[in-house]
């Protein structure tokens, strides 16, 4: 073999371990991206939604606000017809939730209104189609754990949520049961016949296992005979898959 294709021979040999390390390079560097995507995509999903939030709840905390809007038909209200003076001017805003547990924490969230695709942008919907606060039926309401609601699983039987609508009326809750399920076991966002609230969200926080479930009661529902006033629709029923 001349002197020439032995050099030759030996270079296309070193070539090789090279070429094999930039191959490598280039695949470690692709999947260090590749995580990085997958953990600073839900991280900024997570900030996204709380600026949204801490928006909403500084625009209800500054009210009064002069808002457009038909009169409440719920029995007692004292809103005016054309214009209500409370809360949010953003039309997205649809109540303010207070949770009186874990008081160390003053949870309180201004809710959307729409399907669950609107926890894209907010960490709490109630969900469109199932009735308004203070009127007959299931008034289903859920949320996310983070970024402000870590928590909230210390919220038991006999704690009140307070959810004050955009016709400035305030409901009271009082928690009546607590579930811990699998999604599948959600059957507690059916329709009723009473004057209930269901609000869900995931656990345990920053995970999708089950939903916690809690089921609330009205503390002063109408009196009978105004009861068909504020009765809600029947409402569909929806499955919380997030």
């Amino acid at each position: 073999m001349s002197s020439a294709g032995s050099d030759e021979t030996i270079a296309h040999h070193a070539r090789r371990p090279q070429r094999l390390w930039m191959v490598m390079l280039a695949l470690g560097l692709a999947a260090i991206i590749a995580g990085a995507a997958l953990i600073l995509g839900p991280l900024y999903g997570v900030w996204h939604r709380g600026q949204n939030d801490s928006t909403a709840l500084q625009s209800w905390q500054r009210g009064p606000s002069t808002l457009a809007g038909p009169a409440s038909s719920t029995p007692g209200s004292t809103a005016d017809p054309g214009t209500t003076s409370c809360g949010s001017s953003a039309p997205t805003d649809y109540a303010l939730l207070k949770f009186d547990a874990p008081a160390v924490y003053h949870y309180a969230g201004v809710s959307g209104d729409g399907t669950w695709d609107l926890l894209n942008n907010r960490s709490m919907v109630h969900y469109h189609g199932t009735p308004d606060p203070g009127q007959r039926g299931n008034v289903v309401i859920a949320f996310h754990r983070e970024p402000d609601y870590q928590h909230i699983d210390q919220l038991r039987p006999g704690d009140t949520v307070t959810i004050q609508d955009r016709q400035c009326q305030s409901f009271a809750y009082k928690i009546t049961g607590r579930w811990d399920l699998p999604p599948a076991q959600v059957t507690q966002l059916a329709p009723t016949t009473g004057y209930d609230l269901t609000l869900v969200t995931c656990d345990p926080w920053w995970q999708d296992y089950n939903r916690l479930v809690w089921r609330a009661t009205l503390v002063n529902p109408p009196p009978d005979g105004a009861a068909q006033a504020a009765a809600g629709a029947p409402g569909a029923i929806p499955t919380f898959s997030h």
